[in-house]
């Protein structure tokens, strides 16, 4: 895991914000801290797309089926990925304002935290079908360890800011009047590598080279302390 841990401090002083309380409307200080790290993706994504077109409904559906059932069969065989189907759509194709046939089409999710098995079954499945998309991820429970000592971080971080405002204004201590934590993440832009899954063909034996890179996660935190003067 590659870490790299930015902290972000904000201060400002407010001179005038509501009164919560009689005694919440003066020394007032906004504080806001910040914690990132970049977590690589654990977690494969593809989704395959059986699709047919014919002069009618019926019959392209039943070709799209018919490409989907050895790959649910495959599928069901299979240890360690998970699966589910979904968006089916039978759309008309027009011609001259008028209906020339029709198009069907299913979409299959797989997920994965074995890319080699996931990409070895990608490869077999692509006889039939043709991948949509692929994508990473980072899997929930290593999102969630993340999350938690990042928000350690950036907690310890508010604490520190507090006191040093509480020492440089010269005030004897102070009290935390709101704190609110959040967490988000963002994924750069993907390499040029894992685009080339988007024109594998079906005539394809193979999945493209991959490469699952990372996301940051940050968790940012915001509140208001108040200053006590003896």
């Amino acid at each position: 895991m590659k870490h790299v841990l930015t902290i972000a401090i904000a201060v400002l002083i407010s001179a005038s914000l509501p009164i919560y309380a009689d005694d919440l409307n003066y020394n007032l200080y906004q504080l806001s801290a910040s914690a990132e790290d970049e977590v690589d993706n654990d977690v494969m994504k593809v989704t395959l797309l059986a699709t047919h077109q014919a002069s009618v409904a019926t019959e392209a559906n039943k070709v799209v089926n018919k490409q989907m059932t050895p790959a649910l069969e495959m599928l069901r065989k299979t240890t360690g990925i998970k699966y589910e189907t979904g968006n089916y759509q039978t759309q008309p194709i027009y011609q001259n304002q008028q209906i020339a046939g029709w198009k069907a089409s299913q979409e299959i999710e797989l997920k994965s935290s074995d890319f080699n098995q996931l990409s070895t079954l990608v490869g077999k499945l692509q006889k039939d079908l043709k991948i949509s998309s692929m994508g990473f991820e980072i899997s929930k429970p290593v999102r969630q360890k993340a999350e938690q000592q990042l928000s350690v971080d950036a907690l310890n971080q508010f604490k520190e800011r507090a006191i040093l405002i509480q020492k440089t204004m010269g005030a004897s201590g102070y009290q935390i009047v709101t704190v609110d934590v959040n967490t988000g993440s963002h994924r750069p832009p993907m390499r040029h590598k894992m685009m080339r899954a988007e024109i594998v063909t079906a005539s394809d034996s193979a999945m493209p080279a991959i490469e699952s890179g990372d996301s940051t996660i940050n968790v940012n935190v915001s509140g208001q302390i108040q200053l006590i003067f003896n």
